[in-house]
């Protein structure tokens, strides 16, 4: 019995704490993405005009 009640234990403490790895890393992600879209569009606005048009 005590060893279901660790079990119990610890996956609730788990599965927020995984949850919130998955949330951090995505973003994470987001961020690293949106600097990379700032840093593009600095550099080279009309090639993206000219992609987005060809398309």
């Amino acid at each position: 019995m005590l060893e279901l009640l660790k079990s119990l234990v610890f996956a609730v403490i788990m599965v927020p704490v995984v949850m919130a790895i998955i949330l951090g890393l995505i973003y994470g992600l987001g961020e690293v993405f949106n600097i990379f879209l700032v840093l593009v569009k600095k550099t080279s606005p009309d090639k993206i005009i000219d992609s987005l048009n060809a398309a």
